[in-house]
């Protein structure tokens, strides 16, 4: 699919013709790298948010269980040498 871009500046054009050529890369696959990565950042974003989230509430969880285990210790050790 095309896409076709209209009144940019000429200094836009001439950084971006730079930058191009700095990567050695014609001036249409500079701008179809970035737009593709612009496409998907916003997905990533999210998915990070997601991985954060749900690290948070991992974390928190086995900080849960640590405890519990520490409780039942407890108990089992109280029980060995109560007996």
């Amino acid at each position: 699919m095309n896409i076709l871009i209209r009144d940019v500046h000429p200094a836009t054009i001439n950084k971006i013709d730079e930058l191009a050529k700095q990567k050695g890369i014609s001036r249409q696959e500079y701008l179809r790298e970035h737009l593709e990565a612009f496409a998907v950042s916003d997905l990533h974003f999210n998915l990070m948010d997601r991985y954060e989230k749900q690290l948070e509430v991992n974390t928190m969880l086995l900080e849960k269980n640590a405890k519990k285990m520490d409780e039942m210790i407890a108990v089992f050790t109280q029980l060995m040498f109560d007996e």
